[in-house]
């Protein structure tokens, strides 16, 4: 005898699949995901629930998905295909919305995916902002190519690779002449930069952190040569809010820090960290106010799982042999606490960059370049060095991968699981590349920061101090992008609400949209990508992280929809 409920979830299913624009004979899949995780096309294609249950269809984001075997209905192959679904992605206050829906494998980087997060430049974490990415790949690798030099003098692009309301964001520091500092500028097209103004009227030499917080776009000042910067005439350093055009509005000061390393927005409110030892927070009227004291430097930031995650220095104690490895400490919104060092009795001494990636926090170290990842017993894991590199100030998730970007050589490496690593890209000058001197600090180039926009990934470069005195503007100071495999990208804020999101591979492009409207779509040559692999159809988790937020009404089509039958399926509302 079947309840009342089933009789409900019946009667929605038999409106739902009458009303879905699309041949039937091509449906592969259907996935309500209301009451169970079955397969209701009628194909046998049921999948299970994994980690905690889903509460009234809420993927948690720590552990809960969906997960279908691989099957022969499943082998996409070269195939067109069309994915749809309804999301209503949780606030991002407290974690990164995670992957929708993948059939993906890391390594072949066969497959595809698609995901829902905000970018984050070097040292900040993960904005407020939701931007959705759909990715294909075959193991294929472009070339990368050069994006300009958002400022003609300055040989040091900040951590500051940003994705807001459409549009890339990159801040620079330094410059020959005083009224080139402190400058944001946003990406136009080829090689060329528009410029968003000067950041405030004050003595500081550039710009550093970049962050979406509520909306808006957030900027730090900082004078970053540590050589220097205790020596010269310069002035503590602000935040500031975009205001469009060349208009920063001051936000206030947080303590008396000559550099502000990275920002990073957790909770609803605004966090910065600097160099008197602190983090500190915003009440949102320009009053800031210490949230830690720290024993030594923080640079990283991470919003991870509920937690905001901070980086700090090691150090030496005034014992002979005294040494403090680097440690990450997690704030939870009231206490700030740290587990275990990240290597006991190993010479890391610092941390650089933290991203999530595959549900699990990572993190980057000096002098050695090595990145680790966090396991749930607070332990870290050896994830392998970036070659022959001693640190690494940016990571970054793009189609499904994890990228490093590497000092002093400024080169990329592409994570290869286990403790492997390819090197992808090298920029620095032909002389430091091809010398074994590790003292040739002047020609160091640093990978400062990677972002994917506009379906590519994007890395910023910057030189050893960010002084124009040690190092010409070449290389150092310029933006680059690559494309892997073929992506498209919607750079606009998701939002909260129901979205009715759809995905294509209609021969050789890609098409996204949202609500029944093309968002995006791919010019790249994909027809020949032969997407088969073993791995299972997973719902809620991929490559990046676990969804937090609901899924409902998953669709899966062996043929590419027109948009006016992707409009009609989007038209018949959102799930009850």
């Amino acid at each position: 005898m079947q309840s009342a409920a089933g009789a409900l979830v019946g009667s929605s299913l038999l409106t739902r699949i009458a009303t879905a624009a699309a041949p039937q004979e091509a449906l592969l899949g259907y996935w309500p995901l209301q009451a169970d995780a079955q397969d209701h096309s009628g194909n046998g294609l049921h999948g299970s629930e994994q980690g905690a249950a889903r509460q009234g269809g809420h993927f948690n984001g720590r552990s809960s998905y969906v997960e279908i075997p691989h099957g022969s209905q499943l082998d996409l192959g070269r195939s067109n295909f069309t994915i749809a679904a309804w999301i209503k992605a949780d606030d991002a206050a407290t974690d990164i919305t995670g992957d929708v829906i993948g059939k993906w494998d890391p390594e072949t980087r066969k497959g595809f995916c698609i995901c829902v997060k905000g970018s984050s430049g070097g040292y900040n974490s993960h904005g407020s902002e939701r931007n959705v990415h759909f990715g294909i790949d075959d193991a294929d690798l472009g070339e990368w190519e050069d994006c300009g030099r958002p400022n003609q003098t300055s040989n040091y692009v900040s951590n500051s690779l940003t994705v807001f309301d459409g549009g890339l964001y990159a801040a620079t520091t330094d410059a020959t002449l005083p009224e080139d500092w402190c400058h944001v500028y946003r990406y136009a097209d080829g090689d060329e930069w528009t410029s968003c103004g000067r950041v405030g009227d004050r003595k500081t030499q550039g710009v550093g952190p970049l962050v979406v917080h509520n909306g808006q776009l957030y900027a730090a000042t900082w004078s970053y040569d540590w050589t220097r910067v205790d020596k010269l005439d310069l002035d503590t350093c602000r935040v500031y809010r975009y205001a469009g055009e060349q208009k920063w509005v001051d936000c206030g000061q947080p303590g008396e820090c000559r550099r502000l390393f990275g920002m990073a927005s957790f909770g609803g409110r605004l966090y910065v960290n600097g160099d008197d030892l602190r983090v500190w927070v915003s009440d949102g009227d320009g009053q800031w106010a210490p949230s830690r004291e720290f024993r030594s430097l923080v640079h990283p930031m991470a919003v991870h799982d509920g937690k905001l995650y901070a980086g700090e220095f090691g150090g030496w104690g005034p014992g002979p042999g005294d040494f403090r490895p680097a440690g990450v400490w997690a704030f939870d919104g009231t206490t700030w606490s740290t587990g275990a060092p990240m290597v006991p009795g190993d010479r890391e001494n610092q941390i650089h960059a933290l991203h999530v990636y595959q549900g699990q926090l990572h993190a980057t170290t000096w002098p050695n370049a090595r990145v680790r990842a966090l396991q749930p017993n607070g332990e870290w894991v050896d994830c392998g060095r970036l070659g022959e590199s001693t640190e690494s100030n940016a990571l970054c998730v793009y189609n499904g991968k994890l990228y490093a970007g590497a000092i002093p050589r400024g080169e990329v490496y592409r994570f290869e699981g286990g403790t492997g690593w390819t090197r992808v890209g090298r920029f620095c000058p032909k002389e430091l590349a091809e010398a074994d001197d590790p003292e040739l600090h002047n020609r160091w180039g640093r990978v400062t920061s990677l972002t994917p926009y506009a379906g590519r990934l994007f890395a910023s470069v910057g030189s050893y101090t960010s002084s124009t005195q040690d190092g010409a503007a070449d290389q150092r100071g310029r933006v680059y992008a690559l494309r892997a495999g073929n992506c498209v990208s919607y750079d606009r804020d998701l939002g909260g609400a129901w979205r009715h999101l759809t995905a294509v591979r209609k021969g050789n492009r890609l098409e996204l949209y949202l609500d029944g409207k093309l968002v995006a779509n791919s010019e790249a040559d994909s027809a020949a990508y032969d997407l088969s692999n073993a791995a299972p159809l997973r719902i809620g988790f991929g490559p990046t992280d676990f969804f937090s937020g609901r899924i409902a009404e998953v669709r899966l089509w062996q043929a590419a929809l027109e948009g006016k039958d992707i409009a009609s399926a989007a038209a018949g509302g959102p799930p009850a």
